[in-house]
């Protein structure tokens, strides 16, 4: 059973989710535009706030290749699935541009 809601749901475009209070001290708004960076590259989302995640986590929906979100990933992948290590990566982020006139999804 799930303690927490699954985070993808009823959102058809890709988004950045993060934490109130994280979002809050990098000065970045829901709807607002967010650069995404590690060390591999980086991406540009718009982020969304959400008190389901855990203070110093993200998550990252990738469902259009606009985005192409997997440049910001490690280029190491699982051997057992071949895909790239999503959940271990650390990234920076940072507020781009306005906040949109609503939230995405």
């Amino acid at each position: 059973m799930r303690d927490k809601p699954l985070l993808w749901l009823g959102s058809s475009r890709d988004d950045i989710r993060a934490f109130p209070e994280d979002a809050r001290r990098l000065s970045v708004e829901d709807g607002q535009l967010v650069r995404v960076a590690s060390r591999h590259g980086d991406a540009h989302l718009p982020a969304r706030l959400t008190p389901a995640l855990r203070p110093g986590e993200v998550f990252a929906t990738f469902h259009t290749a606009e985005i192409f979100l997997n440049r910001v990933t490690s280029p190491q992948r699982d051997r057992y699935t071949e895909t790239p290590e999503y959940k271990v990566t650390a990234v920076r982020l940072k507020a781009e541009g306005r906040p949109a006139a609503s939230p995405p999804g």
